[in-house]
């Protein structure tokens, strides 16, 4: 399996971005919440958002990523990206106000690559073998 260093600038890979340009724009993106979280009126719609609790949050998310599939199957990538930015934000307004960031969500990842060999979604289920990825002894 490919690592980071050995496809990150890969020849034809697209436009090289580092692993520090994505944490660099999470944990920006995470420190501006904190900023809105001090002086809410910094950004109103922004500190609206916060206070409006978990289940406002995650409507946001839900709505988002629905978005992010309508562009998908439209093959509009660019409407995509910024679909996906919206994503993001709504999930980092979600994250901290439960109280978590981005940095948790990157430990589970690097855990299940650990674990499983890929930091892939895992199945809902108590059974060790069930949440493992096909080919690793799940379905």
């Amino acid at each position: 399996m490919a690592t980071i260093a050995q496809t990150e600038n890969r020849p034809g890979s697209g436009p090289t971005r580092t692993n520090q340009d994505l944490t660099r724009a999470l944990l920006q993106l995470e420190i501006d919440l904190k900023a809105v979280a001090a002086d809410p009126a910094r950004h109103a719609r922004t500190a609206k958002l916060m206070s409006a609790g978990t289940a406002q949050q995650a409507k946001k998310v839900a709505e988002e990523a629905a978005e992010v599939v309508i562009e998908a199957v439209r093959g509009d990538g660019p409407a995509a990206v910024r679909e996906a930015a919206d994503l993001v934000y709504n999930l980092a307004v979600l994250l901290a106000g439960m109280g978590l960031s981005f940095t948790d969500v990157c430990a589970e990842l690097e855990r299940r690559r650990e674990v499983y060999g890929i930091a892939a979604k895992l199945r809902k289920s108590g059974n060790s073998s069930a949440d493992l990825p096909p080919g690793l002894g799940g379905s």
